[in-house]
């Protein structure tokens, strides 16, 4: 997981079905213990003082405030799922990736994967260890069921914008602009390890698990090739992980539950003048609020001074007082999508469209905690038809309430699957269109703490069985909107 989208109306059922993951006494379904795997003095076992408003406990060393969040995150899962058989992580805080232009936050998988064990669900197919033992009533494997890494090196204040983790693991307390939560990362990386995971090699499509496929390829479905990913050939399962938007989630139960988790696709909605009125596709910011709380304003042409003027890369900006308080255009290019989002906020816009300078739209990635306004990303012939009518351009920075679900295609779910691949990344998480924000988007939203969403419906899918007091007990919601396939 990456940082930061943020982890990044609404209908009265999405009020209704969401789950706050203890914030009721559940039957615990499940045991996850995790494992120290840190060095004497290290990551966990850091005996030294933590942070002052880093959120940890009065008394509490660093190590065991960080310990304290990753059992939280453990026990929230032990909530969800069934299994007589302890669930157990392998984890530590380690160095990883992490500088001025963005961070790695944690990383997590399985240890392993079985298949035609005991109880086995289907014959053939491969499982994650956790579940597969969940099956067979006994420990598949001698070893932990999954292994997470979550990075050091962001209490070093190494992340732009940001002094350090946020160790705090109550979601009424706001967390601070300048720190990164730690829970919401945890949870969402022991969700890799409990089977929200591939198992395919998506640079050669083989899958992982040698000859017998693992369960996601039931599930894994592209709607332009009319294929699910176990009947593909390497090559084609190749070509799928970047055929967004048309790489797809098939489960049944997904698919029923998105209407509760869903809100609208995020648009730019171009109010004024009439002749270039209308609802425009757009692409949602990996940084920043979403557009779910629109805004609306004036468009100006950003000016920043120097080289391609358009492209937002200087501050301040030339016509800085013309960019106060409305939303600024900016070209692509030279520099990344975060530092011209941010330097727009920084001379005042409200939020910022992002003008592709090639076909299609600009995928608008990036991390950056401190950014405060929305963005989108729009077409270069949108961008085009704005400045031909500059000034007198109103838009609006929303969502289209008549349209269809955010971060679906053809009724269907969407997978992260950009172009270029994102190894690590691609394939294993919901597409980041979505709005509401998912748990298990490829990078961190902080609007997420310890909400569970569409993650419980495919992992129902995939097979783990339910703790029948959790409301996604159920086996439907609505009727299936994903016709292409019925696996």
């Amino acid at each position: 997981m990456t940082a930061d989208r943020a982890f990044h109306g609404i209908s009265a059922r999405l009020v209704a079905g969401a789950l706050l993951v203890g914030a009721a006494p559940f039957v615990h379904g499940a045991t996850i213990v995790i494992q120290n795997a840190n060095a004497a003095g290290v990551g966990f076992n850091d005996g030294s003082a933590p942070q002052a408003g880093a959120g940890c406990n009065a008394g509490e060393t660093l190590g065991q405030c960080r310990l304290r969040v990753f059992n939280q995150a453990a026990a929230q899962w032990g909530t969800l799922l069934v299994s007589n058989v302890t669930i157990t992580v392998s984890a530590q805080m380690i160095a990883q990736t992490c500088d001025a232009s963005g961070a790695v936050l944690g990383s997590a998988g399985p240890t392993s994967a079985h298949s035609n064990f005991a109880n086995a669900p289907r014959t053939g197919v491969a499982y994650v260890q956790a579940l597969a033992n969940s099956y067979a009533g006994t420990d598949l494997g001698a070893s932990a069921d999954l292994n997470a890494n979550f990075n050091i090196l962001i209490d070093s204040g190494c992340s732009a914008g940001t002094v350090g983790w946020w160790y705090g693991t109550d979601p009424a307390v706001t967390v601070p602009d300048d720190r990164i939560p730690l829970l919401p990362v945890v949870f969402h990386e022991i969700g890799h390890g409990l089977g929200f995971t591939a198992l395919y090699n998506t640079a050669t499509g083989a899958a992982s698990t040698g000859a017998n496929p693992p369960i996601w390829g039931f599930y894994l479905y592209d709607t332009e090739t009319d294929k699910l990913w176990k009947d593909m050939t390497n090559a084609e399962r190749v070509a799928s992980a970047i055929n967004d938007p048309d790489l797809v989630w098939a489960g049944p139960l997904t698919s029923s539950w998105s209407s509760a988790y869903l809100g609208s696709a995020a648009k730019a909605i171009v109010n004024t003048p009439p002749g270039i009125a209308g609802i425009y596709e757009a692409q949602t910011g990996e940084f920043g609020p979403s557009v779910i709380n629109a805004r609306t304003g004036d468009v100006v042409l950003v000016n920043d001074g120097s080289g391609t003027p358009s492209d937002g890369c200087e501050t301040p900006f030339a016509n800085a007082a013309a960019v106060a308080g409305k939303i600024a255009l900016i070209d692509r290019g030279i520099c990344a999508f975060t530092v011209k989002v941010k330097n727009a906020q920084l001379n005042g816009a409200i939020g910022v469209l992002v003008g592709n300078n090639t076909a299609g739209l600009p995928p608008m990635g990036g991390n950056d905690a401190t950014i405060t306004i929305p963005s989108l990303g729009i077409t270069q012939a949108l961008a085009t038809s704005i400045k031909a009518n500059l000034p007198g351009t109103n838009v609006t920075l929303g969502t289209d309430p008549g349209g269809a679900l955010s971060g679906t295609t053809d009724g269907c779910v969407r997978m992260f699957g950009p172009n270029p691949l994102q190894s690590g990344s691609s394939v294993s998480h919901f597409h980041s269109d979505a709005l509401p924000n998912l748990l298990m988007e490829p990078a961190l939203n902080r609007s997420i703490f310890n909400r569970i969403d569409l993650t419980l419906p495919l992992f129902r899918d995939i097979g783990w069985r339910m703790n029948p007091e959790n409301i996604l007990f159920r086996e439907s919601f609505d009727a299936n909107p994903c016709q292409h396939v019925q696996p």
